[in-house]
């Protein structure tokens, strides 16, 4: 047992000095590329389609497209689609709703925004099949695109937004300078989960709100110090040596592409629970680099426990379903299929499930086994590590979320309390993979599709 202690603490020793690393490196990033790029803040040349998939999104949707509008860039060259589902209507229809539905309620803004601005900013479209996900509302969008394309492609990106999505209102500038860049036909923008920090903080009880905090800066530690640094290195080495050596994910908000790689990828894929890092994987594979956006994206978290457990279930089917998108690119992409290659890119997108899976538990048993073997000098061992680990990196992030999103509300206590939230965040992290896990052992079994529950705002 001994054995496993001293190889349990190794492991997370290196996962802190990765991890603190890595945080540092992406930080330096974004000031240093922010910097360089906002003399450039007069390019307007690029030409955008936001496509925002829709499902009950009837208490945030105004707000969202009053962002869009607010967006720091020449609102002649931006169309926001909104893609409303037949879903939502056979959903209101067996319970009863007699309420406004998502679709009236684009009806309605459709027909005030384009008369203000006399222009067909507003597109509504409404994918007819009730039992899709949302990359078939994508999807239809995407087809709708390529159908009334009427511009040059290499001179429109399309963009892919979540209803809660608040990205920076230099986004799209920051785009249009990077694309000057002819090779570059995707972007990814990250996000910090802190847009609804304050609702969350004052309407909840004490345990809940400091787990939900705890949570928030949780998946903003890992956009800091995980997915920009896989999208650096991913990015770097195919635009510079035209090497695919890396695997990067793409998220299914703040997602770019440019109009000539949409025309020849036509669709998002639709046979596992999340298509982000499916599609991220492809792009990989064919060595097509997704560049970062140095500005990024104000999200909310999950605003009940439920809900973060939802999420984190859903999001782990990401990282576990690696074998199969292995298996439909051998079978879709047969003249770009090497058997080392996937495997090593398979391999990279297994390390992070494994990773998730255990860690939590890991932790968990380098804090109480020199309690068991009462052992104070190694548990004084583990409780430093676990502060490297977690409080310090924690507040570290927080803070940048207050400065990023000008969290002017954030207190004292609020820093006092992530310290003591952040570890159970840690903890609990893990939970939800077991039933992911479990969920994929029975569609083994039963072939019965994983269902993927919608964030309820």
């Amino acid at each position: 047992m001994e054995y496993i202690f001293l190889f349990s603490i190794i492991l997370v020793f290196l996962r802190t000095l990765y991890s603190n690393i890595m945080l540092v490196l992406a930080l330096i990033w974004l000031a240093v590329s922010k910097k360089r790029l906002y003399p450039k803040q007069t390019n307007k040349q690029k030409e955008f389609i936001v496509i925002i998939p829709v499902l009950r999104e009837q208490k945030i949707l105004r707000k969202t497209i009053d962002h869009f509008l607010s967006m720091n860039y020449d609102l002649n060259k931006m169309t926001v689609l909104l893609v409303s589902t037949e879903k939502e209507i056979k959903e209101a229809t067996q319970n009863h709703l007699v309420e406004q539905t998502t679709i009236d309620l684009i009806t309605e803004l459709k027909k005030e925004i384009n008369l203000r601005f006399n222009k067909e900013i507003i597109v509504h479209l409404h994918y007819p099949l009730a039992d899709g996900k949302m990359a078939h509302q994508i999807n239809y969008a995407f087809d709708y695109i390529l159908c009334n394309l009427k511009t040059d492609p290499r001179n429109l990106f399309v963009a892919i937004y979540n209803a809660d999505s608040r990205p920076d209102i230099n986004t799209l500038f920051f785009v249009s300078s990077l694309a000057e860049n002819d090779k570059l036909k995707v972007f990814q923008q990250s996000a910090l989960y802190f847009d609804n920090f304050l609702p969350i903080r004052d309407s909840k009880g004490f345990l809940t709100r400091n787990y939900l905090i705890a949570n928030a800066t949780l998946h903003s530690r890992w956009t800091l110090a995980h997915e920009i640094p896989r999208l650096l290195r991913q990015s770097f080495f195919i635009n510079h040596f035209k090497k695919g050596v890396f695997l990067s994910h793409c998220v299914g908000h703040g997602l770019f592409l440019r109009g000539d790689l949409l025309q020849q990828i036509k669709t998002m894929p639709t046979t596992t629970v999340t298509e982000d890092l499916f599609f991220g994987y492809i792009l990989s594979v064919l060595g097509i680099s997704i560049n970062p956006i140095p500005v990024l994206e104000s999200a909310e978290a999950p605003a009940t426990f439920l809900t973060a457990l939802k999420q984190k279930y859903v999001w782990f089917f990401g990282p576990l379903d690696h074998f199969s998108y292995e298996k439909y690119f051998k079978n879709n992409f047969p003249s770009f299929t090497r058997f080392g290659v996937l495997k090593w890119f398979t391999l990279q997108g297994i390390i992070p499930a494994i990773a998730w899976f255990f860690m939590g538990w890991l932790f968990l048993f380098i804090l109480i086994y020199p309690l068991i073997i009462q052992n104070y000098r190694l548990f004084f061992i583990s409780i430093l590590l676990l502060l490297c680990y977690g409080p310090l990196s924690y507040i570290s992030v927080l803070f940048i979320g207050k400065k990023t999103n000008n969290l002017n509300y954030i207190r004292y206590q609020d820093y006092l309390w992530l310290i003591i939230f952040c570890l159970p965040a840690i903890f609990i992290h893990s939970l939800p993979p077991i039933f992911t896990l479990g969920a994929k052992i029975k569609f083994l079994f039963t072939h019965q599709e994983p269902s993927k529950p919608k964030t309820e705002r």
